[in-house]
């Protein structure tokens, strides 16, 4: 049975997109986007509403999304507890519970109760997708179980 990991608005069922996503794994021997995009440009294919098509707002958005990649690869340099750090320079916070989010220098984020909680949150999201994803890996074992512990059993 196929789930999303995060909650996502896609107009197609997770068990939906998971059968169409392995039946382009088994006709191309791999799985790859550019096959997904491939196979999804027929109207009448599952995951075909899941893609912008219009080639105008598509331009758009990849461009913002190149925007985003920008902002979040540009770096700054901390001292953290006397050890220097490299951290994202800006961080996508809201503000406050009535504004959208956007980039704010990360010094910034960390002196607003509001913010750092929602960085806080992320950290939390962040350690929960590692878990799934590597909890498995003996390697890891260490790491996992600090995590699980620092998140609680609830949350797993």
């Amino acid at each position: 049975m196929y789930k999303y990991a995060v909650d996502r608005l896609y107009k197609v069922p997770a068990e939906a997109a998971g059968k169409e996503l392995e039946r382009i794994r088994i006709k191309y021997g791999t799985l790859k986007p550019k096959n997904v995009v491939e196979e999804s440009k027929d109207e009448s294919s599952v995951l075909h509403s899941i893609f912008q098509w219009d080639n105008e707002k598509a331009a758009d958005a990849w461009r913002i999304r190149q925007a985003q990649d920008l902002i979040r690869n540009v770096i700054v340099t901390v001292n953290k507890q006397e050890v220097k750090c490299n951290v994202r320079a800006y961080v996508n916070v809201a503000d406050s519970p009535f504004n959208l989010a956007s980039y704010v220098p990360i010094d910034e984020a960390l002196r607003n109760e509001y913010t750092r909680k929602q960085l806080l949150d992320d950290a939390k999201h962040d350690m929960e997708s590692f878990v799934a994803k590597y909890r498995t890996l003996d390697e890891l074992g260490g790491i996992v179980s600090q995590m699980e512990l620092f998140l609680g059993d609830d949350k797993l």
